[in-house]
């Protein structure tokens, strides 16, 4: 019987293809393995893609839970200011955190220095021990002003408490300073001076800083 050279050469070529496909599919099987691990690793490693634990949300509520509570409306009713009432007096707010102004008046305490104008008012939250007493007075010349504040500041007694610059759009405007009144370290007293306007607010010590920390001038 005769020689068939072509059946050995078709069972190679057979067993070539099927390794070539057994190859194609441990390298397919390994680059899905490969996708898997990425994706799995990009979920817990690459922000806002893997589901996030609730401990932080946790966290951000208790934050959220432990800041202060808005301050409530004034209990005092502010007094409208007359017709008649200069640009200052007008400037001067109705109400500041809790408190509502309840009286402005004309003064003459400062008069020596010779403002333009100056007022005496009080701020009140309708508790006992809850009024502030506002004193200020505008010059038409920021160094009238400070000449005033400088005299005023020097003649506080008591206690320093605070103390620092005033600042108006990241420029400073003048100084500030809180003392102890006197030999009571219940009340306070402070002073300030913004540019052309000399301010001094007086009472207990808690009322005038919860006051004058968020007076807005």
């Amino acid at each position: 019987m005769a020689d068939n050279p072509s059946a050995p050469v078709s069972s190679s070529s057979d067993s070539s293809a099927h390794a070539r496909q057994r190859r194609r599919r441990i390298g397919l099987v390994i680059a899905l393995a490969a996708v898997v691990v990425l994706v799995l690793l990009s979920a817990f490693v690459w922000p806002h893609w893997a589901v996030r634990s609730p401990e932080p949300v946790a966290q951000a509520s208790a934050s959220a839970s432990s800041q202060p509570s808005q301050a409530s409306s004034p209990k005092a009713t502010a007094v409208p200011l007359p017709d008649s009432a200069s640009e200052l007096l007008k400037a001067m707010p109705d109400t500041v955190g809790e408190f509502a102004r309840v009286k402005a008046d004309s003064d003459s305490e400062w008069s020596t220095r010779t403002p333009i104008e100056e007022y005496n008012l009080v701020y009140s939250t309708g508790k006992s021990g809850g009024d502030v007493t506002l004193h200020l007075a505008q010059w038409s010349r920021s160094e009238d002003a400070k000449a005033l504040y400088d005299s005023q500041s020097t003649g506080m007694s008591g206690k320093e408490l605070a103390s620092g610059n005033v600042r108006s759009g990241g420029t400073v405007t003048g100084s500030y300073l809180e003392k102890s009144d006197g030999g009571d370290e219940h009340k306070a007293l402070v002073i300030w001076q913004n540019d052309t306007v000399v301010f001094r607010a007086q009472g207990q010590r808690t009322a005038l800083e919860a006051f004058y920390k968020v007076f807005p001038l």
